[in-house]
């Protein structure tokens, strides 16, 4: 069956059909005619049809804010594993890892007081159960920075405005096995295999973005990461230290005096962070959970403590003023 369409404007279109339902309102029955006139008419579109009704910044914000939740979750994801494996390397491979680097700072491992400082981290060792292959180097810069810090290959390092501050020997000894308690617990390594994680995902990431803004972002909230993994590591080193106190001095008293004398210096300083604590997260909670955890061992936090040698306190006495008339050398002439 054939039909005819007549479209306005003289064009004409033939189609043909089986016999088909279809067909019958065209020219299936012969009072209808076969010829049928169309009237096609071509409408504008609205001139907005294609436009989101959405503000382009609120899609771009949503946007934004996914790519960094997933940064994010993958950051954590290869943080964690990092952290898993790297405490599997044996000591002797972190030891050979600080030989290969050349690290360019004043410290210094002997004179009066670096020899006294590797005397007590040596007692304190025999108290913290390290393995045989794990040994403690101690060093000293002579700085009026407020810290002390654990590094890779089981160095230790202090800074003299650190031990000016430090009033009694159990105290620094408190310092001293924390630090030797994050070696023992391979949390140098562990950190540095964070930090190389972390550090290959930003820098892909903004090799890709090709924003600064956003490579800032990112490495913002890698921080916030690996923050988070240094508070739990400072509570277990703190465990650790309190053990290895008591077993040296049959007592835990020195333990939190360094953390309140500190606290007490940053209030008189109008809420300036001692440095101490920039790598020493200092919560609300911490000083509280030393004494718990001593409370659940039975251990006092109060004793007789232990002077630090006056042989010692000379040396320091010493080397701040050396450091004093180093800055005046250095100041420029009026």
């Amino acid at each position: 069956m054939k039909c005819a369409l007549s479209i306005k404007g003289g064009a004409t279109i033939l189609a043909q059909w089986k016999h088909s339902p279809m067909a019958q309102p065209f020219c299936a029955k012969k009072q209808l005619p076969r010829r049928l006139t169309l009237d096609i008419s071509n409408p504008q579109p609205a001139e907005d049809i294609n436009t989101t009704k959405t503000h382009p910044l609120k899609e771009f914000f949503l946007l934004s804010g996914g790519i960094l939740v997933v940064i994010t979750v993958v950051i954590l994801a290869l943080s964690f594993l990092a952290d898993t494996l790297t405490q599997y390397i044996p000591f002797e491979v972190e030891r050979s890892l600080v030989r290969t680097v050349n690290i360019d700072t004043p410290a210094s491992d002997t004179g009066t007081v670096p020899d006294y400082l590797q005397s007590l981290a040596d007692n304190l060792s025999q108290h913290m159960d390290l393995p045989e292959d794990m040994t403690i180097t101690v060093s000293v810069i002579n700085s009026d920075t407020v810290n002390a810090f654990a590094t890779l290959g089981g160095n230790v390092v202090f800074f003299t405005g650190l031990l000016d501050a430090i009033p009694t020997e159990n105290t620094l000894a408190m310092v001293m096995a924390h630090e030797i308690a994050h070696i023992k617990l391979r949390h140098p390594l562990r950190a540095l295999g964070r930090g190389m994680v972390v550090g290959i995902a930003v820098a892909t990431v903004a090799g890709v973005a090709g924003n600064d803004i956003v490579a800032k972002l990112i490495g913002d909230t890698s921080l916030l990461t690996t923050l988070n993994f240094s508070r739990d590591q400072e509570s277990a080193a703190d465990k650790l230290a309190v053990a290895a106190l008591t077993k040296r001095y049959g007592h835990a008293g020195g333990s939190i005096q360094l953390f309140e004398l500190l606290n007490q210096q940053q209030g008189e300083s109008r809420g300036k962070v001692p440095e101490f604590f920039t790598t020493h997260p200092l919560n609300q909670n911490r000083i509280a959970a030393i004494r718990k955890y001593a409370q659940q061992n039975n251990w006092s936090v109060e004793g007789d403590t232990t002077e630090i040698p006056k042989s010692v306190r000379d040396e320091l006495n010493r080397l701040r003023q050396e450091l004093l008339d180093k800055k005046d050398r250095q100041k420029p002439a009026v």
